[in-house]
């Protein structure tokens, strides 16, 4: 197929357009300047220089795609963002998504990928979340957009046909991202806590392995469908930290009540407490897929041994 990616230098974008070019895929990468043009390349996409905020470069990019694949997102790197930090992400999800839903409507597409995220359950208390459930009436103002994308995206399909597919992935994790980076250096020097209670569930997704459903769902999609994307070990915030902490021959970590914790990093804090679980047998029987890495330890490992790191 002819598949056309935006983020394709992102972190998800890197191991996606990999995994397609390898599978005979041709695949064509908006890129955003000369210097991400040329990552592309190296990664075996033709480069397509333009924004994504262009409707008419966005149509023509389009027209000639079997498949879209939109992966494109502006996460800030910031411990404590703020509403002006989102700006760029909240308007890629709602303006960014809009013009390809509107080029998708001028000819017939075998797919169109929106990736999304689990996050948008909010804190469940650590019970378990499907697909079908319902999400909450308030959500944090960084998570809006991306229900508004979702609902514009299935109102595409209930509409117009158009062959939408959303991945709402967990929290990812790969040796090229920067918070995986980040939360590593800052438990190796112990200024990573555990905070409240440690009983909170986190749940994540080796990038590879999200890239993985992102071409699936692109090759056999299922129109107007969510996925779950999560691998099959949520864990106790502590326990993971603690064994990070061991991998990395670092202190042992200390604990911070929330209330604290919230002092230093706002938002931050309050979002390493909550507590979810992402329930993905319906992305597995649907679509055939399964985690390579079913645990973060088997993800951490070849992380570990990616950087150089000591297992």
């Amino acid at each position: 197929m002819k598949i056309f990616v935006t983020g394709g230098t992102g972190v998800l974008g890197q191991p996606t357009i990999r995994l397609l070019v390898a599978r005979g895929h041709q695949v064509t990468a908006l890129a955003r300047n000369e210097q991400r043009a040329q990552l592309a390349a190296e990664l075996g996409a033709t480069p397509l220089l333009g924004d994504l905020f262009d409707a008419n470069f966005v149509r023509a990019a389009v027209h000639d795609a079997d498949s879209v694949l939109h992966l494109a997102t502006a996460i800030p790197k910031k411990a404590a963002a703020g509403a002006n930090d989102w700006a760029l992400n909240d308007r890629i999800r709602r303006e960014g998504t809009k013009n390809l839903l509107d080029a998708a409507q001028q000819h017939t597409l075998h797919s169109l990928v929106v990736q999304s995220i689990a996050f948008l359950y909010g804190d469940t208390r650590g019970e378990w979340k499907r697909e079908e459930d319902p999400l909450p009436r308030k959500l944090p103002r960084h998570l809006k957009s991306a229900a508004e994308m979702e609902a514009h995206a299935l109102a595409e399909y209930k509409v117009n046909a158009t062959p939408v597919v959303i991945l709402r992935g967990a929290l990812f994790y790969a040796p090229a991202s920067h918070r995986t980076r980040a939360m590593l250096d800052a438990i190796r020097h112990r200024r990573f806590p555990i905070i409240g209670s440690g009983d909170q569930y986190w749940h994540w997704i080796y990038v590879d392995d999200m890239a993985r459903a992102v071409v699936l769902a692109a090759e056999h999609p299922a129109p107007g469908e969510i996925f779950n994307v999560a691998d099959d070990w949520a864990f106790h915030a502590k326990d993971g930290i603690n064994y990070m902490a061991a991998q990395l021959n670092a202190p042992a970590p200390y604990k911070m009540s929330v209330a604290l914790a919230q002092i230093f990093t706002g938002g931050t804090a309050q979002f390493q407490a909550q507590s979810a679980r992402y329930r993905t047998d319906k992305i597995k029987k649907m679509l055939g897929w399964a985690p390579k890495y079913p645990t973060y330890r088997e993800g951490l490992a070849e992380i570990f041994r990616t950087m150089g790191k000591r297992t």
